[in-house]
């Protein structure tokens, strides 16, 4: 009888640590997200200071497709009809 009791425990937790995991993918997706949302804004902020020169923006542009590219792979497979990137590495021995 204590063998099963310790295999449930052994299972409840393993359940528990498994849920703390996925949520810290939540959390990443929703920085993530944040991130681009915020890059975003200030892209369009200097873009309407700078007119006449765009090219003054162009840090912040990068910046900007920066955060989208890692909030799009990270939400990647989330939404029904998105694509998954992955990359994968082949070593021959």
């Amino acid at each position: 009888m204590q063998k099963i009791v310790w295999t449930g425990s052994r299972a409840l937790i393993s359940m528990s640590v498994v849920s703390l995991l996925g949520g810290c993918g939540v959390a990443a997706k929703i920085e993530a997200r944040n991130d681009y949302r915020t890059s975003a804004d200030q892209y369009k902020a200097c873009l309407a200071a700078n007119p006449a020169a765009p090219q003054n923006c162009e840090g912040l542009r990068l910046a900007m497709e920066t955060d989208e590219r890692k909030f799009n792979n990270m939400s990647a497979g989330t939404n029904p009809g998105s694509q998954t990137s992955h990359n994968l590495t082949i070593l021959n021995r």
